[in-house]
């Protein structure tokens, strides 16, 4: 199975983490870390392919989104912000073709 096909674990991972938060104001941190490392392993196959699942780019979107968006409601919530940085920041890696392993924190990168 390539990384671009669709992905039903993906959509379930999805479900478990926006759209609980979206629908119940609760958010769980254990089914954002599982959505984050899903997502996160498939950039790993997408470092070297010019093209992106939309559903990928979407899942990562709403996931940064919808803390973000919940968080001026919700006061539980408000403190989860680094955890949509994480999401866009997953984002980013993956248009740049890396993935988070790729960089390490006081190494120079060499282009």
């Amino acid at each position: 199975m390539s990384a671009n096909d669709y992905d039903l674990e993906l959509e379930q991972l999805e479900g478990r983490a926006t759209g609980r938060l979206l629908t119940a104001d609760t958010f769980d941190g254990a089914a954002f870390e599982a959505l984050y490392n899903h997502i996160s392993d498939k950039a790993r196959d997408l470092r070297e392919v010019s093209v992106v699942s939309k559903q990928i780019l979407r899942s990562l979107r709403q996931a940064a989104a919808t803390i973000r968006s919940r968080s001026e409601d919700v006061a539980s919530v408000q403190d989860k912000l680094p955890v949509a940085d994480r999401f866009e920041m997953l984002l980013d890696l993956i248009i740049i073709g890396e993935h988070p392993d790729d960089r390490k924190p006081g190494t120079p990168r060499i282009l």
